[in-house]
């Protein structure tokens, strides 16, 4: 369905959700979103174990966030800190890092004297002419340490220190013993591009890709991209799907227009065809501002959640809605045969203030003018009644609808 040039984004995106909410197809099989209410699942009032994850989007190191971090008394954790409790709170919490974390390796890509924990200009830096990033990797330490659990490495700075970095930026996982996906190393043809938590008995696996490495050609295929490689993505999601010892798979793509609101028709294709492969949610990131979620009916009846993008987390981009993210809550459950789907959503919204102070990122109440103009904007954007305040303690409630009742729930699962 084509809509008039001449309405406003906002207008275009409430009525493609309005489109969605009454049960119209959208050029694919069945899709639903939520415009009127809580967005809610079929699966929500299964009595089965279930797991909260927490996923924010691009924790992005610019200049200056890597000034303050190297500090005296500096640390990236302070840059999540009024947070925290939220992203604690969650059993599994997922990011995605959008840098190599790569120790003695120069701008160029070759190896280099590592200079330490500081700043400068060639092997820890952030040059925005050349796009070039890479931040020590005490981040690391400060991640796990915060509680997040899997990190995404596919994202178009992967390679901004070249296949050296990018294996070296494993290494740093490996000797951690954090979990992350997207990536691998030179001689690593055989290690999975997906990676797995888990909680309470439920086995969640984890499947990034990046629409782009930013130019250079990746000669030892160490990125999974998401459309050059779309049959390796699907493929590996039917596999795990299969897999009796993974009870969810999650899709989490590098993608998408930059500063745009609307997910571009590539988008689309790819979390729906992720969906009917057998993911159970989709959480996309990349365009740095916020695009809207999806509740996505498959063709055997499994409802799948997309977020096509969470926004920035933490960065030095200043427009109010680059400053304007989410952290995206969803329970995962199990039901009566053992089926783990997507039970219930929720987003808190954020904002990252930017002071005298430094950087940090908090839950957006809408205080202060920008920050309430972002929050206006993400409420066009998101379904009503999925917004989440933590005033109310830790860990958040989420959105249920039971009125559906079991067998409406038992009809969908079959």
């Amino acid at each position: 369905m084509r809509l008039s040039p001449r309405i406003s984004q906002q207008t275009r995106l409430r009525r493609y959700w309005r489109i969605g909410a009454v049960g119209l197809s959208l050029s694919l099989a069945s899709t639903a979103l939520a415009a009127d209410g809580p967005m809610s699942f079929v699966a929500g009032c299964s009595d089965g174990p279930r797991v909260r994850v927490a996923a924010v989007g691009d924790i992005l190191f610019h200049r200056k966030l890597q000034v303050q971090a190297y500090g005296e008394d500096g640390s990236f954790a302070r840059f999540w800190a009024p947070v925290a409790d939220v992203l604690s709170s969650a059993d599994i919490t997922y990011g995605n890092l959008e840098s190599p974390t790569a120790h003695g390796v120069a701008s160029n890509g070759r190896d280099a004297i590592d200079p330490g924990r500081r700043l400068d200009d060639d092997v820890y830096s952030a040059t925005l002419e050349t796009l070039s990033f890479n931040v020590h990797p005490s981040v690391l330490d400060e991640l796990k340490e915060t509680g997040f659990d899997v990190i995404s490495t596919a994202n178009n700075h992967a390679y901004d220190r070249g296949p050296l970095g990018v294996d070296r930026t494993i290494e740093n996982f490996d000797a951690r013993d954090m979990v992350f996906t997207g990536t691998r190393m030179r001689d690593e043809t055989t290690r999975p591009w997906s990676a797995r938590t888990e909680h309470d008995g439920v086995t969640i696996a984890w499947l990034a890709c990046t629409f782009s490495i930013n130019g250079p050609r990746d000669r030892y295929d160490q990125v999974l991209e998401c459309y050059d490689e779309r049959e390796t993505v699907l493929s590996e999601i039917e596999t795990l799907k299969s897999d009796d010892t993974v009870d969810a798979v999650v899709l989490t793509p590098h993608w998408g227009s930059e500063n745009t609101h609307s997910p571009d028709r590539r988008q689309r294709a790819l979390a729906r065809a992720a969906i009917d492969a057998g993911a159970a949610a989709v959480i996309g990131a990349h365009p740095h501002v916020v695009q809207p979620w999806e509740r996505y009916i498959s063709p055997d009846g499994r409802y799948g959640l997309i977020i096509y993008s969470t926004g920035n987390f933490i960065s030095n981009q200043r427009q109010h809605m680059q400053r304007a993210g989410m952290i995206a809550l969803l329970d995962f459950v199990q039901d009566g045969l053992g089926r783990t789907h997507v039970g219930a959503a929720g987003y808190v919204p954020t904002w990252v203030v930017i002071d005298g102070e430094g950087h940090r990122v908090v839950a957006n109440g809408g205080v202060a003018a920008w920050p309430r103009a972002a929050l206006q904007n993400m409420r066009e954007l998101l379904p009503e009644g999925n917004e989440i305040t933590i005033e109310a303690g830790l860990p958040p409630s989420l959105p249920i609808d039971c009125s559906a009742g079991s067998d409406v729930i038992q009809q969908a699962e079959d």
